[in-house]
């Protein structure tokens, strides 16, 4: 497991990037079923069934919001002013479509000060190794072309740089990120490098009151 500093030095939450092997030490997950969207759900309780969305929010100590990647980005944030929380899937369509602005406004909405949010991005597929097609290129708005390498005919989409310009785009000045690769380091599963059988690794924050 790895804990990002941002985030560790608040009392008042525990949380964990999990790799494949070491995830039964977070207890009594509250998962998604992610289908790569912009949508966002605020949790005053457990939730009946795990909700088709991409992003969850609490102010509820001890609700364990839970997210499953496998080469996507786990992003984990934290409101120490109003004491809130927030566990985001972003896969690159995802983000592209604004998971993040909305968790951040959704916090907001809830009460949550901008200026004392704080975000952890946890092990995601890194540069090197995220190839992507000329036609997912072209979606992006030419502004945002630098996010992208050509070497030899192929394109490399800066994943982890585009996540937190997200970030910071929406708000958050506070940024952490974790930069294992997914797809290189075998502790952790990945898409790419599995495509029939990837499993996933799991990221999870909760409030816990002293």
């Amino acid at each position: 497991m790895k804990q990002a500093s941002n985030l560790k030095e608040l009392s008042f939450v525990v949380h964990g990037f999990y790799n494949a092997e070491d995830f039964q030490k977070s207890p009594n997950p509250i998962l998604m079923n992610q289908v790569h969207s912009a949508d966002v759900l605020f949790l005053a309780d457990v939730p009946p069934a795990p909700p088709s969305v991409d992003a969850l929010v609490t102010a509820t100590p001890y609700l364990n919001l839970t997210v499953k990647t496998a080469d996507c980005a786990p992003v984990l944030l934290v409101d120490s002013f109003s004491r809130m929380i927030a566990a985001v899937h972003a896969g690159w369509k995802g983000a592209f479509q604004g998971v993040i602005e909305n968790t951040v406004l959704t916090m907001i909405r809830h009460g949550a000060r901008l200026s004392s949010i704080r975000a952890a991005v946890g092990p995601h597929i890194q540069l090197q190794s995220f190839e992507i097609s000329p036609e997912t290129k072209a979606l992006f708005p030419v502004t945002e072309n630098h996010f992208f390498t050509e070497n030899d005919g192929r394109i490399f989409f800066d994943f982890d740089a585009y996540v937190r310009y997200r970030l910071m785009r929406a708000g958050v000045s506070s940024i952490e990120s974790i930069d294992d690769d997914t797809f290189t380091d075998r502790h952790y599963f990945s898409y790419r490098r599995q495509p029939d059988n990837p499993g996933c690794q799991f990221s999870s924050i909760m409030i816990e009151e002293k």
